[in-house]
């Protein structure tokens, strides 16, 4: 699943459907809580590709907000997203990904046992 990911607090946004709405607004689908980012600043709009068959492409665009939206550093008013994109919108940056982002494996069924009569040096 591809995933937005904020630079700085490293907060995770799934893709997960076909319309995700940025802004500041809380009805949102991703809420950017920083004065320069517009209300309803950025739209993803996620389809089939046209190109290649089983894939999907993701669509930024900018909701004709105040500050822009930006990829890689340029300004942009729609744009087909690419794998490590880096979008600037307002102040706030996000990462976008293609690649999985599942949390930590913890295997919680392999145990190491401390022995009571074993001693540690420090």
């Amino acid at each position: 699943m591809a995933t937005l990911q904020k630079l700085g607090d490293e907060a995770l946004f799934p893709l997960n459907s076909s319309h995700i709405t940025i802004g500041r607004g809380p009805d949102n689908e991703i809420v950017l809580d920083d004065d320069s980012v517009s209300v309803y600043h950025a739209l993803v709009t996620i389809r089939k590709s046209r190109d290649i068959e089983g894939t999907r492409e993701y669509i930024l665009e900018d909701l004709d907000s105040t500050n822009k939206t930006y990829i890689n550093s340029k300004i942009i008013s729609s744009y087909k997203l690419h794998d490590g994109d880096i979008i600037r919108i307002g102040l706030v940056r996000l990462k976008f990904s293609l690649k999985d982002h599942a949390p930590p494996k913890n295997d919680f069924g392999k145990t190491t046992r401390l022995s009571p009569y074993k001693s540690y040096k420090t």
